[in-house]
């Protein structure tokens, strides 16, 4: 969830007030359909962010819960003689169609309340058929990179239809974090696992993708700059900087805490976009006590996590952060951090 969420309202028709709100996971509507008329109908979805900022979703759906009366009994152009008994069936509620109606509605707010609420805080990627049209754009690029870690040209297609609506056509980011380029795609296990399991960032997991796909994609994502590890294989462990001893299990801490529940805003390899600032090659960070306050406090529109890290945790973030892309500022202690609470 995304923390800045202040609350979610849904709103039906043209309705002033709201049929639900909802200020915490998990976001659920329950709209029973048979106590709204036959015909189209609108769910508006207004999401408002601590700081201000609004952003709305807007849902068409039918209701067809009263089908036109019908006939049993009586076939239409059936010939029959003598006396005939049949039934005439009008204005039942029906059991939802499977595969229409409100089972959709139902689909498209899961989609929207549950996994994807938080990224609409950010632009939108360009439509499924420019993805598509720039997919299909030049097949022979890809080919060049098929091998150690999969298919990149089957990884493009993949990545079309599940990332590139969030991470832009061409991984070069939108309402989530640039792939292109990007230090997370050298390490396939930690890459398979975000994929897999999704992140506390907004991210939701696409535990349907076979490995191979995910391999593919991993391919493809390197023929942009990534750099891919051969598939199976985990990246070897990052030298601790020149500047000082870190330990390397607080910055594999570290850098699992950051990917869980900063990246999706400061983006993996530490560029930031939108209002939240570049975190590589940033001088700011040689600061120790405005990196923990940052943490700790938050400052808008960036939440705090005092409530959610310990010492060790905000710790290993702050370490993590100050000693990756280039950045070489040394590690951060737990004690520094209680100090600061």
């Amino acid at each position: 969830m995304n923390q800045n969420i202040e609350r979610i309202e849904v709103f039906l028709d043209e309705s002033k007030e709201p049929l639900q709100v909802l200020t915490g996971p998990p976001f659920k509507v329950t709209l029973d359909t048979r106590q709204i008329p036959d015909g189209p109908h609108t769910l508006r979805v207004v999401t408002t962010f601590k700081g201000g900022q609004v952003e709305e979703e807007v849902i068409d759906f039918e209701v067809d819960n009263l089908p036109g009366p019908f006939i049993d009994g009586i076939d239409d152009g059936q010939q029959v003689r003598g006396s005939v008994e049949f039934e005439v069936v009008s204005g039942d509620y029906a059991a939802p169609k499977s595969g229409g109606g409100l089972s959709i509605v139902g689909a498209v707010l899961s989609a929207v309340l549950v996994l994807g609420l938080v990224w609409f805080y950010f632009a939108f990627a360009p439509s499924a058929k420019e993805i598509v049209k720039e997919t299909a754009a030049a097949p022979q690029e890809a080919t060049a990179h098929e091998g150690a870690a999969g298919d990149a040209a089957a990884g493009k297609d993949v990545f079309a239809a599940q990332c590139a609506i969030c991470h832009g056509a061409n991984a070069e980011g939108g309402a989530g974090p640039a792939l292109a380029g990007a230090p997370i795609v050298e390490n396939a296990a930690q890459f398979d696992k975000i994929v897999k399991e999704g992140t506390g960032g907004g991210m939701p997991p696409f535990a349907q993708l076979s490995d191979k796909e995910i391999a593919d994609v991993r391919a493809y994502l390197s023929s942009l700059g990534g750099g891919a590890a051969p598939a199976g294989e985990e990246a070897a462990p990052a030298a601790a900087p020149a500047g000082g001893a870190v330990d390397s299990a607080v910055m594999s801490e570290g850098e699992q805490l950051y990917l869980a529940s900063c990246a999706s805003c400061h983006q993996p390899n530490g560029t930031g976009m939108a209002t939240f600032p570049a975190l590589a090659g940033n001088a700011n960070l040689a600061d120790a006590d405005l990196v923990i306050d940052r943490i700790l406090n938050g400052k808008v529109p960036m939440p705090g996590f005092a409530g959610q890290f310990s010492d060790e945790q905000v710790a290993a973030v702050a370490t993590y952060i100050r000693n990756s892309w280039g950045n070489d500022f040394g590690p951060v202690s737990p004690d520094e951090v209680a100090a600061k609470r």
